[in-house]
């Protein structure tokens, strides 16, 4: 299955006080970080930002939003109209415990379905998750009416695969795919983890 991947960079990081693109694990930025994980797994790798001139020292396409000021949702609609792809997997930029046997088991699993989604105790999980470009119309129908809104706002419109916590469990270190940053303190903690990971 033919699948893209597109790295989600545009948020505001208010909680973190600052980008959270650029935090630094080791030697590189969260977003280099990521992209050395994804690169064996993706031939086409993009960058969602309405900031890409922050981003002109990485060699992936960084994309403005198509329609600005929707939130994540913009940037997946903005994706999945750029890729060159039939699938997209979309992953938010403070999520960097990047998990090659999670996607690899999500991308099994595509055929019949527009969105694979993974649930965990914080329930779906959007922004770890692959993406049909069958699904353009209804986000675009989304966007228009209210604004954007939750990403989940329009899977009642497609055929989705909610891939269950029980599934997870059984894929080792899934869980911690998702662990991602929004304070200092989470960042001390994902760091932690990272360190025992690579002992």
């Amino acid at each position: 299955m033919k699948i893209s991947a597109v790295i989600m960079a545009g948020g505001k990081s208010v909680r973190m006080g600052r980008d959270k693109a650029f935090l630094k694990i080791g030697a590189l930025t969260t977003v280099e970080f990521q992209l050395q994980r994804l690169r064996p797994l993706f031939e086409e790798i993009i960058l969602s930002t309405n900031t890409p001139e922050k981003f002109t020292a990485l060699d992936i396409p960084a994309i403005p939003d198509l329609i600005p000021h929707r939130g994540p949702l913009g940037g997946i609609y903005t994706a999945l109209s750029s890729i060159k792809n039939p699938y997209l997997f979309a992953i938010a930029c403070d999520m960097p415990c990047v998990n090659p046997v999670l996607i690899q088991y999500m991308r099994e699993r595509c055929k019949g379905y527009d969105v694979i989604v993974p649930e965990t105790e914080r329930g779906l999980e959007p922004l770890h998750a692959i993406y049909s470009v069958n699904c353009v119309p209804a986000i675009k129908r989304q966007l228009e009416t209210d604004g954007g809104g939750r990403v989940i706002g329009f899977f009642p419109e497609v055929k989705v695969r909610v891939v269950t916590k029980e599934e997870i469990a059984g894929v080792e270190g899934g869980a911690d795919a998702f662990l991602n940053f929004n304070t200092p303190e989470d960042y001390q903690r994902v760091l932690e983890l990272l360190r025992t990971k690579n002992t």
